[in-house]
């Protein structure tokens, strides 16, 4: 019995000690499988997304409207799909007013109902707050733009967004100047109006017409301004003492007159004859 006791001990060691057959659990289970009392989650690798096709930005492109002249500055813009091209009105009342590419200063929304018109946005001296037309871009494609207030558009306040060459802004301009009429958007479209304080401007207002003509003196910019009245210059001595010329021949207006010269003495009458 203990012999046998013995051998039972020594076959459990020798088994203990032989290798085990390899797990053939599956190191990487599907998701959700249940390991060990937990839900496995693989671990992955978050991949980028592929860049897409056409460019995508994301800029604030300001635009000075109107000012000391009836201009947009600058008068091209290169915008990507994504940009916000802000308007901010100057001194004057302006529009941003979208028209055809042949078709300078005639609103596309005659055609186009949602064409760009931020209607009239007025600035006068002393405001604290600008006006401004947010327009987002939707579009690579060329977009031609101008102010519909009074002549402005025949004067040249004229913009062409992403042209094709830089000569379709001077054939635009041409076109605008031609025109025989500067005709109105009729409703706001294709941007949100808006305020912005003037601190964050990118411009500064055009001086008041005349202005300087109050201020002090001294002061105010653009240009000198009028001087005070100067003194009056230190009157000529009297004329009871006029200064003496040195040399009365070399000052003939200051020489005394000539004496006339004395008259002969008058002759005796003859004694008449006896």
């Amino acid at each position: 019995m203990r012999v046998s006791s013995a051998w039972a001990l020594v076959a459990a060691a020798t088994v203990t000690a032989m290798p085990q057959p390899v797990s053939k659990r599956d190191p990487f289970p599907a998701d959700g499988t249940v390991v060990g009392g937990v839900p496995h989650r693989p671990f992955r690798i978050r991949r980028q997304a592929a860049a897409p096709a056409t460019p995508q930005g994301n800029q604030l492109i300001p635009v000075v409207v109107g000012g000391a002249q009836d201009t947009f500055v600058p008068n091209l813009i290169m915008a990507q799909v994504g940009d916000v091209v802000q308007f901010q009105f100057s001194n004057g009342n302006h529009t941003v007013t979208q028209s055809a590419e042949g078709a300078a200063c005639q609103p596309l929304q005659a055609q186009v109902p949602t064409a760009i018109h931020s209607g009239h946005v007025p600035f006068k001296d002393g405001q604290a707050m600008v006006g401004t037309f947010n327009m987002p871009i939707t579009s690579a494609d060329p977009m031609f733009l101008y102010c519909a207030t009074g002549p402005h558009c025949q004067e040249g306040q004229v913009l062409v967004i992403n042209p094709t060459n830089a000569n379709q802004v001077v054939q635009y301009s041409k076109l605008a100047a031609a025109a025989k009429a500067n005709v109105d958007g009729t409703t706001v479209s294709g941007g949100a109006v808006g305020q912005i304080p003037l601190a964050n401007a990118a411009f500064v207002p055009a001086p008041a017409q005349g202005a300087g003509g109050g201020g002090p003196p001294g002061g105010g910019a653009g240009g000198a301004p009028a001087a005070a009245p100067a003194a009056p210059a230190a009157p000529a001595a009297p004329a009871a003492t006029p200064a003496t010329p040195a040399n009365p021949a070399q000052d003939p207006a200051a020489a005394p007159p000539a004496e006339a010269p004395a008259a002969p003495p008058a002759e005796a009458p003859a004694a008449p004859p006896a």
